[in-house]
This record gives C-alpha cells, structure tokens and sequence, in this order.
C-alpha cells in the first residue's frame, strides 16, 4: 500500500478515502471470497460496513499502537464476525464451503491445443480449494493472509491478535494439514 495515501486518508485531504478504497477493495474482497461462502452482495455489505467503520473511526486510529493496514484488516475482520453472528440462518458448513462462479466451456478453453492443460490446472485449483474448505477459519485467514497477501508472519500476528511464534506455528500446522489433504487425496485417486 502507497505510504502517501495512508497519510492523505490520515490527514483527510480531499479524494484520499477513494484512492485508499480503490487500493484496497480488491483485497478485502478476495479475502472474503475466499474465506467463507458468501454471496456478492453478503461480500459487498460486509466490505461497506468496513469502509463506514474505518471512516468514522479514523480519529481513534493510534499510529503508535498500530500499522494502519493492519487496524483496517482487523475492522474487516471484526466486521466479518459481527456479520456471521448476526446471521440467524447460518449453517456451519456454509463457513467451510466456497460457492464457485461457473464458467462456460468458451470461457475457460483458451485453445483446443492446450485443452489437457487446462484441464489438469482446473483440477488441481479445484482440489487446493477443495482441501483449504477443510482448515478451520483462522487456518484459512492465515493461508490467505501469508499466501493470497503475501504479508509478513509479524504483521498477519498482528491481525490476527496472535503472538509470532503462534502464528508461525498455526501457519506450519495449516501448511502441513493441507499437505496431508492433497496427498490423501492423490492416494485416493491412484486406488
């Protein structure tokens, strides 16, 4: 994230909340896309309700307790929570499973040539979801946060309010869970 946007949202100059959002919308979504199952419009309320919350609450934001980022990942995270428990149809499974967008055969075929290509990759995105639908919530946001956002294990602690060596230890097990889910997953297709 640009250093001069932060600042300008910091110092509420004119148009620095719309460039910060432009930034960082994308990354919101793609965490909750791929965190929970939920509709675009449930990722959309919940992504307004963030940027509503990061706004009003800018005053309180301390730059010598937190990364501001990281205050605003947290209030995405919070938000997140809020939402669920306010949700009194939710099905547990609902959080372990990621509803994909289908794509038509013309979308996706590239070229008749590279069709087994395409093919394989397909099924080795489907079954990396597949065992990552199988991680608990915080191992799935630790995944995410490390590999998806390619943050630092210090500021995903950070986040996720979790000492270092917690979440370089959460990370190691999630790593090596899904290891085991994809491996048990190829024996079971040699068979």
């Amino acid at each position: 994230m640009n250093q001069f946007i932060i600042n300008s949202v910091l110092n509420k100059e004119k148009d620095a909340f719309a460039k910060f959002y432009n930034e960082i919308v994308d990354h919101f979504y793609s965490f909750l896309k791929s965190s929970y199952n939920l509709s675009n419009n449930e990722i959309n309320d919940i992504i307004s309700d963030t940027f509503v919350k990061i706004r009003t609450k800018i005053d309180s934001f301390d730059k010598n307790k937190w990364n501001f980022i990281t205050w605003c990942w947290t209030i995405l995270r919070n938000t997140s929570k809020d939402y669920f428990k306010s949700r009194k149809d939710l099905i547990f499974s609902d959080l372990n499973s990621n509803n994909e967008d289908s794509l038509t055969f013309e979308e996706w075929i590239k070229d008749e040539i590279d069709i087994l290509e395409e093919i394989n990759k397909e099924y080795e995105t489907k079954a990396i979801k597949n065992a990552i639908n199988q991680l608990s919530s915080q191992e799935k946001e630790i995944i995410f946060f490390r590999f998806s956002e390619e943050k630092p294990l210090e500021e995903i602690s950070n986040i996720m309010w979790l000492s270092y060596i917690n979440t370089r230890v959460k990370l190691h097990r999630a790593i090596t869970k899904l290891k085991k889910i994809l491996n048990n997953k190829k024996e079971f297709k040699s068979l």
